[in-house]
């Protein structure tokens, strides 16, 4: 419950401003308008998967550290670290606020990047179902190793560069997944579906164990 509240709290204060959203938005259809104009018509469902996915972490770098930099930059993190909540459940309620942030930007990207590329899907659930549970994985991780940095003077440059090697296995997964979905071969989806849920298991019970050292260090 107290991860849920603290979510609630992160979104109303984004709610009220907009700012992480609307520029997580802004870059997405921004990304998706440049690429294509400069991909071929003839190779755009081979390399859409990849393109897609490409905005969508590039995007969780510029929205999920900051659930944990804003509290850094407005004094707030003292104030969470000696309430009675669980370090476990603030790192909880930040991966449920990023989430939010994720799906609805999703939500408003996907039919439009769909729509740009007048993309072939034979398999549409298939695919919705895989770059949701990627981003899934990818906020549990990023949100995961945002907290431990945060206290960093260099942390805005030094989480891209510790992520990328950490959630290779999530990008590569979560790429063969989509390309399979629209193809239509889900026969074969499971291997990498597999391995994202598993990655976001191990990633969430990381975080939970490390969040009492994040918050005391």
């Amino acid at each position: 419950m107290k991860a849920i509240e603290i979510a609630k709290k992160d979104i109303f204060i984004e709610f009220r401003s907009k700012n992480t959203l609307n520029l997580m938005v802004l870059f997405s259809l921004v990304a998706s308008m440049m690429f294509s104009v400069s991909v071929p018509v003839s190779v755009a469902n081979d390399v859409a998967p990849a393109l897609l996915w490409l905005i969508f972490i590039f995007v969780g770098m510029l929205g999920y550290a900051r659930a944990f930099i804003r509290e850094v930059e407005l004094e707030t993190l003292d104030g969470l670290r000696i309430s009675p909540v669980n370090p476990a459940s603030i790192v909880v309620g930040k991966i449920l606020y990023n989430l939010t942030l994720m799906l609805i930007t999703e939500a408003i990207v996907l039919p439009i990047f769909m729509g740009v590329f007048d993309l072939s899907i034979a398999r549409l659930d298939a695919f919705i179902a895989a770059i949701t549970l990627g981003n899934v994985a990818f906020v549990i991780a990023t949100s995961s190793l945002a907290i431990l940095v945060i206290k960093s003077r260099s942390r805005e440059l030094l989480l891209p560069v510790i992520i990328f090697p950490v959630v290779f296995p999530i990008i590569s997964s979560t790429i063969l997944a989509l390309n399979l979905a629209m193809q239509g071969d889900v026969s074969e989806i499971g291997q990498p579906i597999s391995v994202i849920t598993s990655f976001s298991v191990v990633a969430l019970v990381v975080a939970m164990l490390t969040s009492e050292y994040a918050f005391t260090e």
